[in-house]
């Protein structure tokens, strides 16, 4: 019975008994798949085992070694054809740029809008505190005013006295606070921190924008390499595809294999044609941060990804958990903040405290008078407009007017020096007492709000530490994976050809390869995204330590 088996499983229909009608019946199956997208590199004519041999022997350029990627420009027949205006690869994008990590950190700390919106808070910190420690000077008060005044003057002394004269008057006042309770000493100490706390927050946004283009330039590398597995994986399907349909044809296996490799082979074309999207998804993403026109395509200039190491694996946990504790921007931040909020106690309880001001007045005056030597002492002087001569005339004390004085328009100065000591209390103290104890508890909150972040640093540290121990160990694994699988693939092909196998198998074996050449290319990505982001949690992510050559080590 094996035997038999086996001779009916090796039979071959030659074209002449084809031709003569001695076909099997009921065994041609045609396509009905043609309104789909079309694999451009299945060209009628090509022969599944030439399809299935490149497949192989290229696939073999994709992972150089155990912890490498050589990340492919795929050839553009491989692609599927979304439409006919469009590039396979590039889509809707317009130009293509290849592009370094080192580029992509340069670009991204010159054109990121969060570090700009970042740097605008501090520079209006900065200048807020400049405006604080203007409170150390004294306040100048000076004034120009020029009044035309007509009319009578009734005076206290029971004289009344016509007024015509224009009167000018440039006050000039200096005032400076002795003292205000503190508030301008410490309101400048807390405007200060403010502006550290600000600087230490640039440098956090800093931080997470490196560590967010750095995860996208990988995201987009990764989604390079998936597209080539699958092509692999269309490729593959394709042959097997072919195959089963000539078996079917010689009456080698049944209808139901051939529909089983159509099936897989239509699944593999939806994830390429998802993957193609998802490529263009990632540059899409990459740019946006990069505050760079979408429109433009970027492709990864360094082909060869590889596991890179950016954290000496020897330094423990514990001693990274202290390096993060000394260069954290975000504690540091905090911690300005919190010392801002005590100092904003202080200057909350400032109107408490009675105000010590010192004065200094200049008051210049001017008006048409007559000169003090041609008048009586119990005379006042009025102003008369004559044509071209200007004339003025003196009035005594019982009314009597002195004709012919002389007139002109005099300016006199008047000199000021005081001290002014005021306490005022609002509500008899109560409203700016409850303005002390509010202050007091914004102070806890930034102290809890510090304790808080501490917290979050000491998780991120040991996460990060967890998350590159765990794609390390990944890597490893994966391989193994990938080497099985492939070997179980390429015996399930050689027992399909050799009748013994089904094509469940092959089917199957397929997608364990397919499977495993994903999470092998996942794990490499995870772990440099992993030790990116163990950089970050430790305080020393930079676009040098993102791209040295030698792992940090404290």
């Amino acid at each position: 019975m094996l035997a038999l088996v086996v001779l009916c499983t090796s039979m071959q229909v030659s074209p002449a008994e084809q031709g003569n009608g001695k076909t099997f019946p009921n065994r041609s199956l045609a396509q009905t798949s043609s309104d789909q997208p079309q694999l451009r590199g299945l060209q009628e004519g090509e022969y599944p085992h030439q399809i299935r041999t490149e497949a192989q022997e290229t696939e073999g350029a994709l992972f150089e070694g155990p912890d490498s990627v050589l990340v492919q420009r795929p050839p553009a027949k491989a692609l599927i054809q979304l439409r006919a205006s469009l590039s396979p690869y590039q889509l809707e994008g317009e130009s293509e740029r290849p592009i370094a990590l080192r580029d992509v950190l340069k670009l991204a700390l010159e054109n990121n809008l969060p570090i700009k919106i970042s740097h605008s808070d501090q520079e209006s910190s900065r200048w807020n505190y400049r405006s604080q420690l203007g409170g150390f000077l004294p306040d100048f008060d000076n004034g120009f005013v020029f009044q035309g005044l007509t009319g009578k003057l009734a005076s206290p002394f029971g004289v009344v006295a016509p007024l015509q004269s224009p009167f000018l008057s440039i006050p000039s006042v200096l005032t400076y606070d002795f003292f205000q309770g503190g508030k301008v000493f410490f309101g400048s100490k807390k405007a200060k921190l403010e502006y550290k706390a600000a600087q230490e927050g640039l440098k956090g946004t800093t931080n997470d924008v490196l560590l967010e283009t750095t995860r996208l330039y990988y995201q987009l590398v990764l989604n390079d390499v998936l597209l080539q597995v699958r092509i692999k994986s269309v490729e593959t399907s394709s042959a097997l595809l072919s195959q089963n349909e000539n078996r079917f044809v010689n009456g080698a296996n049944t209808k139901l294999d051939v529909l089983q490799a159509r099936s897989l082979l239509s699944k593999d074309k939806q994830n390429l044609i998802s993957q193609q999207i998802a490529r263009r998804k990632a540059a899409i993403d990459l740019l946006t941060a990069l505050n760079i026109v979408p429109s433009l395509d970027l492709t990864a200039e360094n082909r060869n990804v590889r596991k890179v190491v950016l954290v000496d694996p020897n330094v423990p946990a514990a001693q990274l958990v202290k390096i993060a504790i000394d260069n954290r921007p975000e504690l540091k931040r905090f911690e300005d903040l919190r010392l801002a909020a005590k100092a904003a106690i202080k200057v909350a309880a400032a109107p408490l405290y009675p105000t010590v001001q010192g004065i200094g007045l200049l008051g210049t005056t001017g008006a048409k008078v007559t000169p003090s030597s041609t008048t009586s002492q119990s005379s006042v002087s009025t102003a008369a407009f004559g044509t071209g001569v200007f004339g003025a005339t003196s009035v005594d004390a019982i009314g009597n007017t002195i004709p012919n004085a002389p007139y002109k328009f005099t300016m006199t100065e008047l000199f000021a020096l005081g001290v002014d000591v005021q306490w005022h209390l609002g509500g008899l103290g109560t409203v700016d007492a409850a303005n002390v104890q509010s202050a007091k508890w914004q102070a806890r909150k930034a102290q809890l709000e510090f304790n808080q972040e501490l917290a979050q640093v000491y998780k991120e540290v040991r996460e990060a530490y967890l998350d590159s121990l765990d794609a390390e160990n990944q890597i490893t694994q994966t391989t193994e994976t990938v080497n099985s699988s492939r070997q179980q693939w390429e015996v399930a092909n050689d027992r399909l050809q050799q009748g013994v196998g089904t094509d469940i198998d092959a089917v199957n074996a397929q997608r364990d390869y397919t499977s495993a050449l994903v999470d092998k290319a996942n794990a490499i990505v995870k772990y440099n995204v992993a030790q990116a982001e163990l950089l970050k949690a430790i305080g020393r992510i930079s676009a040098s330590t993102l791209t040295s050559s030698a792992p940090f080590k404290e």
